[in-house]
């Protein structure tokens, strides 16, 4: 048993109270010694397997086997062991508890790769008791396992698992004179958290069958074609598409034991169509950058033109038995809607005039409205350094108030129901909204303004 002179000159201190006090403050305290361990790497995820290979076969009425097996997915990799404390010699009759330093973690598992899917199946057949003599397995691959997680680490143990000391304060001999015995503990560093163990993949679907009732092969198909506006423009654009329809309880058609999903797809014909872009736009698609258009056949064989969200476009459609045309009458890029400015103050009374201006100059396409709100400082509202303002004017500003030229808006605020005497000289604030459309399009743009007039 140390008294408190022993500790005092195990650690260079003097017995004065002010470091009796500290003492008894490090007494209550815990200390660790060693090193935490450190976790285990996660496992991999395996990997997914690959669709089966799509098949097309006629059917002729002899016995076929037809294979179209998804790949099974990949194993998970197993979470690597979480180290085992670095476990330092223990501290001897230290006057605070002790910790020993725990394991680290194991690693999870990773998860298994999912099962790659059946394959698609292409049937051509004349007669339909020719297609029993087919044994189609599509089935969908295994998911991977996932892997196990890893254990945690060991943690440090305690060599000396408590000790007692003896502190005293004052001097002794003298009146105060007191000694009291306390007990210290050193608790075993925790074993590390076993990882937890990877997801199983799932597995993967069964392939579909496709019927085609026919003795030659299908045409190829072009459902959509994506061009530059330079490339669509007076040209006639051909597109094609296969139609089906679905098919149920397959299997009833099958050879027994087939294995592919109970609804397929059973081919119905094939519409073809021509699409046509025509420009009569004020504007030159030139100006319009790179940006095009889709053109996509629906199954009625009429086209639709589609163009990008950075695109109005306004136009007319025309539809005869082959062909659909397009012909644009407007077009305007949308960030080119939202290029307004502030210009200029002028006037003054009825005829106080704000200037708005349209740095795109896309004005004479595109329609304008101008919601405005204006506030004054009101400076007997004024709270510390925070500035109140009070609104003066809030609404959708009427057409007779506006006007352009070119590319140059006047917005007379002059003629507003308001008291001018309330805003000339003083501080305010503008803000304006201004909404740009053309047809179903449209966009804001939110202007600031703060000053004296």
């Amino acid at each position: 048993m140390l008294s408190l002179g022993a500790i005092a000159g195990l650690g260079g201190i003097s017995l004065g109270q002010p470091q009796v006090c500290g003492l008894v403050a490090l007494a209550n305290s815990v200390r660790f010694f060693g090193r935490d361990g450190s976790p285990g790497a996660t496992g991999s995820s395996g990997r997914p397997g690959l669709a089966g290979a799509p098949q097309t076969l006629w059917a002729d009425g002899q016995p076929q086997p037809v294979h179209a097996v998804g790949q099974d997915g990949e194993d998970g990799g197993d979470g690597q062991a979480g180290q085992s404390g670095y476990c330092d010699p223990q501290p001897r009759q230290v006057p605070h508890d002790l910790q020993a330093a725990g394991g680290g973690s194991g690693g999870d598992g990773g998860d298994g790769g999912a099962g790659g899917n059946g394959g698609q199946v292409w049937i051509y057949y004349r007669d339909v008791t020719a297609l029993r003599q087919l044994y189609v397995d599509a089935r969908g691959g295994r998911g991977g396992r996932g892997g196990r997680g890893g254990q945690g680490g060991s943690g440090c143990r305690c060599q000396y698992v408590d000790w007692t000391l003896e502190t005293c304060e004052g001097t002794p001999g003298s009146p105060g004179y007191s000694c009291r015995s306390e007990r210290f503990r050193c608790q075993d560093g925790q074993p590390g958290y076993s990882g937890r163990s990877g997801r199983a993949g799932p597995g993967g679907n069964l392939g579909q069958v496709w019927l085609i009732n026919r003795d030659q092969p299908l045409a190829p198909e072009t459902p959509s074609q994506v061009l530059s506006l330079g490339e669509a423009l007076d040209r006639s654009v051909a597109l094609s598409k296969h139609l089906w329809q679905p098919r149920g309880q397959l299997l009833s058609l099958l050879a027994p034991g087939s294995q592919v999903a109970s609804a397929g797809q059973e081919y119905l014909g094939r519409v073809e169509g021509e699409g046509r872009l025509v420009w009569a736009a004020q504007r030159s698609p030139q100006t319009l950058g790179p940006l095009g258009v889709t053109l996509r056949i629906q199954d009625s064989g009429a086209i639709d033109f589609t163009f990008p969200p950075d695109l109005w476009v306004l136009g007319e459609r025309r539809e005869t038995e082959t062909l659909t045309s397009f012909r644009v009458t407007q077009a305007v890029l949308a960030p080119e809607a939202t290029q307004l400015a502030w210009g200029s103050w002028s006037g003054q009374n009825s005829s106080l005039t704000l200037a708005v201006l349209d740095l795109a100059g896309v004005s004479d396409y595109v329609n304008s409205e101008f919601h405005l709100t204006l506030a004054s400082r009101d400076p007997h509202t004024d709270r510390g350094g925070d500035r109140r303002y009070r609104t003066r004017f809030q609404g959708l500003l009427p057409a007779h108030l506006i006007s352009r030229q070119h590319n140059r808006f006047e917005l007379v605020l002059g003629r507003l129901p308001l008291d001018l005497r309330d805003i000339q000289g003083a501080d305010i604030r503008v803000e304006l909204v201004v909404t740009r459309s053309l047809g179903p399009y449209s966009a804001t743009q939110t202007l600031e303004w703060r000053g004296e007039l």
